[in-house]
């Protein structure tokens, strides 16, 4: 188990899963960028669903928290449900998920309101 591994909390469930499911964690550049852009993506797509729900609901932080908590479900809520019949992940690591992903969302969903302008 490198040092990359122990510094973080789900190091042990994660490494657990990939040796069950035979599969080497190769993280290089190239997965590190997908990731990000991933992650990129995902952020534009908040800030869109606040501006589109801004006229009904209102700027502010209020709808910036509908559009973190509305992406929050179509996209973390919607896979960890269909992924659960597989037994990818053990139950800790998907509340764990879930639970790190809502704080995401909103976070990323209150500085894309902020700096969202017309």
């Amino acid at each position: 188990m490198g040092l990359r591994w122990r510094i973080f909390p789900l190091a042990s469930e994660l490494e657990a899963t990939l040796r069950r499911l035979n599969v080497t964690m190769g993280l290089g550049p190239a997965q590190g960028m997908l990731h990000l852009a991933t992650r990129f993506l995902l952020g534009l797509g908040v800030v869109w669903l606040y501006a589109a729900i801004r006229p009904r609901f209102g700027a502010g932080p209020r709808t910036a928290m509908l559009a973190g908590v509305f992406m929050w479900i179509f996209t973390l809520v919607f896979w960890t449900v269909l992924s659960y019949p597989y037994g990818l992940y053990s139950a800790y690591v998907r509340t764990i998920m879930l639970v790190w992903g809502f704080f995401e969302m909103q976070l990323v969903a209150q500085a894309g309101a902020w700096l969202y302008r017309e």
